[in-house]
């Protein structure tokens, strides 16, 4: 990658992924809002493929949407590398059912040399109250320095 990720930049970037054959394509109606110095903002329209067995949007999605937003506010800051996951924390505090529109809020705390941490909020658009909150940190240095 080049460097960090301009806005429109993100964009294109959050859209080639959400259309590959990964864990991303779960994602593929994720709008992103805002962005930029190591935030990002989007939305997401919750579908039936993302719902648990209870009808409600299922913890290991929330964890991918924290996993993978605040990947794309890191990719703002620093050389826009997107790291890999070295530790994942999620509360989890309301659930979210289908057709819910989820409002996904990332911030880059910090991105140092080697070690990047980030926060990520998720709301209910319609409510605006607090639904998940996650901290994930990654690991930025050169991958192929031990």
């Amino acid at each position: 990658m080049a460097g960090k990720l301009t806005l429109q930049t993100l964009k294109r970037v959050v859209a080639e992924r959400v259309k590959g054959p990964g864990f991303e394509s779960l994602f593929d109606q994720l709008s992103v809002i805002s962005g930029g110095d190591g935030l990002c903002c989007c939305e997401l329209k919750v579908s039936p493929k993302m719902l648990n067995v209870s009808g409600s949007l299922h913890g290991g999605v929330t964890a991918s949407l924290i996993d993978a937003v605040s990947t794309y506010a890191l990719m703002t800051t620093g050389t826009g590398r997107p790291g890999s996951s070295i530790d994942l924390n999620i509360s989890y505090m309301r659930p979210i059912k289908l057709d819910d529109v989820i409002v996904i809020s990332a911030k880059t705390l910090n991105c140092g040399k080697k070690i990047a941490v980030s926060t990520v909020d998720i709301s209910s658009k319609q409510t605006g109250k607090l639904v998940a909150q996650g901290r994930h940190t990654k690991f930025v240095g050169d991958p192929k320095v031990d």
